[in-house]
């Protein structure tokens, strides 16, 4: 944590004190899933073994940053548990006469837990016979009295209307319900257990992220006339690309467009000019050829989008050398598995909105038009 920000009554703004909250808020969601001899265990209230052995599919309802952490929590679900996961915005859900399978569960993410629309999917869901499970920041709402099942993130409370420790809570809780729910089903033992040593680690690399503060604040105030920006990610850093540029949406009031990388060339490409910049989360793991794969096709859109003169800015991994002989303006993040990538590579995005929206002279904690849970449609 910079020095000037040791003392948690010295933070200017409530979101960004909740920024610099984040480690702690992953290592208490942590606490109540690893027990005192270290190993990990899932809390009680869950669904039983045997009820998610018969799972057929998954649905995920939430709204705004929920939504984008469902998103996540889809890549996580289907690649460790082996379910099929469908994410719908919890407004859509309650209206579209959806098909529920035998033997589905439908989730419900919300920070407060009162979300007039995520309580009308849950609504729906119980309707149509799904079992139903919360995961939610808030004991005792309405979303965590009436489903059938509570995970709680326990991320304290979150004064600022922007979304970012609730986030990166959830997400972690996603991380582990996905790992609990592939030991129930029989996944490798091997990847659990690595993931799980990995994710004892995360708060302390979040920390190393936080340092790049400063560096965010400098790139928000060069491009502080800026009245649009596009960020980009492929594969599980898309979702991160959303949440991105809600972010600088609810900071800053510029419109921020987040979408996949891959789809620059199929219409988003006609936009840019020298004047709209971007930001391209291009990291690379270890642990795969088609991680090799993605980063080789991002960084020749790179190459491509400066040719043209166009400012980018991107995320990168430490270590990543050819990305910045390419571009100045390189974030670099600690190298981590890829499912645990998205809770790293959010918080550049969010100090870079942070910072935008000091930048513009708006009032960061309570963006105009907008509350922290949305009680009327």
């Amino acid at each position: 944590m910079p020095a000037e920000f040791s003392n948690p009554n010295r933070f200017p703004h409530f979101m960004l004190k909740e920024i610099y909250e984040q480690p702690e808020t992953v290592r208490r969601v942590l606490s109540h899933w690893i027990d005192g001899a270290g190993r990990f265990t899932a809390p009680e209230g869950l669904p039983t073994p045997e009820e998610l052995l018969r799972l057929s599919k998954i649905t995920i309802a939430a709204s705004g940053s929920s939504r984008h952490a469902g998103l996540i929590g889809k890549f996580m679900l289907e690649r460790l548990a082996g379910v099929m996961v469908e994410v719908d915005f919890a407004s859509q859900y309650c209206y579209r006469d959806p098909v529920v399978w035998p033997d589905e569960m439908t989730i419900l993410i919300s920070q407060s837990g009162t979300t007039v629309d995520t309580l009308a999917a849950l609504q729906e869901a119980r309707r149509k016979g799904s079992k139903s499970l919360a995961i939610c920041n808030v004991a005792g709402s309405p979303l965590t009295r009436d489903s059938d099942a509570t995970l709680l993130t326990y991320a304290g409370k979150e004064v600022a209307i922007a979304a970012t420790k609730s986030f990166t809570a959830q997400i972690t809780a996603l991380l582990l319900l996905s790992i609990y729910i592939a030991q129930c089903r029989g996944a490798s033992l091997a990847t659990i257990a690595g993931l799980q040593e990995s994710l004892k680690e995360l708060p302390g690399r979040m920390e190393s992220v936080l340092m790049m503060d400063k560096d965010c604040r400098d790139l928000a105030r060069r491009f502080v006339r800026s009245q649009n920006f596009l960020v980009a990610g492929r594969n599980i850093e898309y979702p991160v690309a959303l949440e991105g540029a809600l972010k600088l949406k609810e900071t800053s009031y510029i419109q921020a467009e987040g979408l996949p990388t891959g789809e620059l060339k199929h219409g988003p490409a006609a936009l840019i000019t020298e004047h709209l910049p971007m930001i391209v989360l291009a990291t690379r793991h270890k642990n795969g050829s088609s991680s090799l794969a993605q980063y080789e096709r991002t960084v020749s859109n790179i190459r491509e989008l400066t040719n043209r003169g166009i400012p980018v800015v991107a995320v990168v991994t430490e270590g990543d050398a050819e990305i910045a002989s390419i571009i100045p303006d390189v974030l670099a993040m600690p190298s981590v598995d890829e499912l645990l990538q998205p809770t790293l590579a959010v918080i550049p995005l969010q100090l870079f909105a942070y910072h935008s929206g000091v930048a513009r002279g708006n009032d960061v904690d309570q963006p105009r038009n907008l509350s922290k849970s949305v009680l009327v449609e």
